[in-house]
């Protein structure tokens, strides 16, 4: 029996009615039974993440506030789906496991990465256990098989360790039942729980797909597959039925909101198809990505994708390579995202964006050391297989800027991308233009 996996984010199963959306889809899907992976309630993750922070700093009382604001919202959700008795007995074990994590953050007046990652871990199960009844299915916790190491908060998977304890599953999988699972969780040596991060989710079920021999892991979300373009900035941005996953991972890396780049390597090692589609609209147009490229005409773009917020850093010929790749490491350690690292006998220039505030502030101390600093640019990414049919396309895409001060050409190991950067201030004129000349043709 081929195997699919179906995963749903939050806000396709965050409420009752979108897990009823969800119910129909896995009923047509999984008619013969497979592996569904979900995650937390929408905003459940929020909720739980703000109880910890608050009993860190001691306040247990207003994180008890948000323990029970969430046993309320889940009671309600399963009582309209007349699941609440069904799921009862393991909802008040896990709510008094969550009580239990947030009584000793308080206690110990700090809300650690280890208790932080097991407070999420209920949030997840919760989901899990009532979209099992939601779908006709059974309950099984993925921490049974994702073997992690113990990164509390951005755990990374042992992929050998996965495959391992993947074996069980795949044997029983084969006999045609409906099993579903929590996102984002795993389990690390020593048997406590851990979280993938970022993205982490729709890692899980790519994750699993390669170790269970998947044939297929389609991802529902919000939006009609991956558009040629933000659709904010281009009215005229459209569905792409079919990609690669070089393109994939190009259209992630600069910023456009198809999959995170961890979820995607596992297509790549398991040679299963990876479908994006809209849980609000199931017969809607659904991108697959493929393992092997599709035919694309020479030099042609497929998508347009951009990042705006980049700052630029320069430094002097004469500071050599050493500062640059100081300054990258501090920056990525504290949660920025590095766009560029351009170096040539006249300086080096870092792009980069901070994510969080914590890369701010490192931003902040490199300005303030005299370093030259400039914010206000943006990163744009022509993608597509074309591309690498024909590199000197690149050029003559290129001179559709006419004369755009740009900031740099980013360069990589992708044949099938051209970025470079730009004046933030031009996103809304440059996007639509090269939308129209690079990927319609006109």
């Amino acid at each position: 029996m081929s195997l699919k996996v179906l995963k749903f984010g939050g806000s396709s199963v965050g409420s009752a009615e979108a897990l009823r959306r969800a119910a129909t889809i896995v009923r047509d899907e999984l008619p013969q039974g497979g592996l569904v992976v979900v995650s937390a309630l929408r905003g459940t993750t929020d909720g739980i993440l703000e109880a910890c922070a608050a009993a860190g700093r001691g306040d247990l009382a207003s994180a008890q506030a948000v323990l029970s604001a969430l046993r309320a919202r889940h009671q309600d959700v399963a009582t309209e789906l007349g699941h609440f008795p069904a799921v009862e007995v393991p909802w008040e074990a896990l709510f008094t496991r969550l009580d239990q994590f947030l009584t000793g953050m308080a206690m110990l007046g700090e809300a650690t990465a280890r208790a932080r990652d097991g407070a999420l871990a209920v949030g997840e199960t919760l989901s899990a256990h009532l979209a099992a009844q939601c779908f006709n299915g059974s309950f099984r916790d993925v921490r049974e098989v994702m073997k992690t190491d113990a990164r509390f908060g951005k755990a990374r998977p042992l992929l050998s360790h996965i495959r391992e304890a993947a074996a069980p599953w795949r044997a029983e999988l084969a006999q045609g039942p409906l099993w579903v699972t929590q996102g984002f969780l795993g389990s690390s040596p020593e048997g406590v729980t851990t979280t993938l991060g970022r993205g982490g989710s729709d890692t899980s079920a790519t994750l699993l797909g390669e170790a269970l021999d998947a044939e297929e892991v389609q991802i529902w979300t919000d939006v009609d597959g991956v558009l040629s373009a933000d659709p904010s900035l281009v009215k005229e941005a459209r569905p792409i039925p079919q990609m690669s996953l070089s393109e994939a991972e190009a259209l992630s890396a600069f910023g456009a909101k198809v999959l995170h780049a961890d979820s995607l390597a596992p297509g790549g090692r398991g040679g299963f198809r990876l479908v994006v589609a809209n849980t609000h609209r199931p017969s809607a147009s659904r991108t697959v990505i493929l393992p092997i490229p599709p035919e694309r005409p020479a030099g042609s773009v497929t998508s347009v994708a951009y990042k705006e917020g980049i700052y630029l850093l320069r430094f002097p010929a004469s500071a050599g390579l050493e500062p640059p790749m100081e300054a990258a490491r501090r920056l990525e350690e504290a949660g920025a995202l590095r766009f560029g690292l351009i170096s040539s006998p006249a300086g080096t220039l870092l792009a980069v964006r901070p994510e969080t505030h914590a890369a701010a502030e490192v931003l902040g101390t490199l300005a303030a050391s005299g370093l030259a600093c400039e914010a206000g640019w943006a990163v744009i990414a022509l993608v597509g297989e074309g591309l690498r049919a024909d590199p000197l396309a690149a050029l003559r895409h290129l001179g559709e800027l006419g004369q755009e001060p740009v900031g740099g050409l980013l360069t990589g190991s992708s044949t099938v991308s051209l970025a470079f950067l730009v004046q933030e201030s031009r996103l809304s004129s440059l996007i639509p233009r090269l939308h129209s000349r690079c990927v319609l043709g006109y």
